[in-house]
């Protein structure tokens, strides 16, 4: 039977047909939550299509019960990582002929006029390959957390700041190196047919930046939609260490470096994953009062270095003598600072 939405037409003017994409697991409440605020946006020509990412709760049959004519979910019998798991989206997306594809984290908020200004923006230039709005916390008082950023592989740096006047400044001064994160990251499908989808070897967390990099040395533009705003949930290491999980702290510490390598070589890379190794400790000394995040950390180091990639597993360690070694380093700067 032929696919309803593959039969529709998709508008390449105006309002060209977005593919909004969530992907859950074991948070059916949330995605609920986000799906129905996605619903009331004003933008005539979206399709949503949520990723079950193997949950192992009742997700799948509470997700099922708001499948509609514009809601469809995809039942992933393993976790895939995030990285898996949107990259299904993605394949959909060109499947059904979408021009965009629009990759929303499930604990989002968004306003009625998100996409519409989204796509607006993106469809003044057919170089723009990924856009974000700005990104702001969902706690009683909201602040920014992302505005824009730099990204910048010839200078061998990304930066980012949740300041609206510094982020212009940076778009202005640097127009070809922009930052966009996932956590609603607008993609041209244009690009994913000419770069691939994401790098399934981070799993999750660094591999919005890795997108930026490669959409940027493909001849894309990487920009920020600064009328629009996007709600969710802040996940803030530097303001809460022991609300992060362990899993999250493996995946960072090992990504960093990974991610420095793909793009530097290993020669190249070594000064950027020495100040990452020097920040991670610090984040390791924070951590201390929990053995399994500081456990995580080291194993995410050790990982990065040896460039692997995977899941991350609860017995993960760095070995004995390199583990006594970069923990006698790092209290002795710790001493120091």
């Amino acid at each position: 039977m032929p696919d309803p939405l593959l039969q529709q037409n998709v508008d390449e003017g105006e309002h060209p047909l977005v593919l909004i994409v969530m992907l859950n697991w074991n948070s059916p409440e949330e995605t609920v939550t986000a799906v129905e605020s996605v619903l009331k946006m004003d933008y005539p020509n979206f399709h949503i299509l949520v990723v079950d990412n193997g949950s192992t709760d009742n997700s799948v049959t509470e997700l099922r019960k708001i499948t509609s004519s514009r809601v469809e979910l995809l039942e992933s019998a393993v976790n895939n990582g995030y990285t898996g798991g949107c990259n299904l989206g993605l394949a959909r997306a060109l499947e059904l002929g979408a021009t965009y594809v629009w990759l929303l984290n499930n604990d989002a908020v968004v306003a009625p006029e998100t996409l519409s200004s989204l796509v607006a923006l993106a469809q003044t230039d057919p170089r723009i390959g990924l856009a974000t709005p700005v990104i702001a916390s969902l706690d009683e008082v909201p602040h920014i957390t992302f505005a824009g950023g730099v990204c910048d592989m010839n200078a061998a740096l990304y930066e980012e700041t949740n300041d609206i006047a510094i982020a212009q400044q940076w778009a202005a001064d640097h127009p070809n190196a922009g930052l966009v994160i996932g956590t609603a990251m607008l993609i041209r499908t244009r690009l994913i047919r000419e770069i691939g989808m994401l790098d399934e070897s981070f799993f999750m967390y660094y591999e919005d930046i890795d997108y930026s990099a490669r959409s940027l040395k493909a001849g894309y533009r990487n920009v920020v939609d600064w009328s629009s705003v996007v709600y969710h949930f802040e996940k803030n290491r530097n303001t809460n260490p022991h609300g992060m999980k362990p899993h999250y702290w493996y995946y960072i510490a090992r990504n960093e470096s990974r991610f420095w390598r793909k793009h530097l070589g290993l020669i190249k890379s070594l000064r950027n994953s020495w100040w990452s190794f020097n920040g991670f400790l610090r984040h390791r000394n924070r951590c201390k009062a929990s053995t399994v995040a500081s456990e995580a950390i080291l194993a995410g180091l050790w990982h990065g270095w040896l460039n692997k990639s995977g899941p991350y597993q609860p017995n993960y360690r760095m070995p004995g003598i390199a583990a006594e070694i970069v923990k006698l380093y790092g209290r002795r700067r710790a001493l120091q600072n």
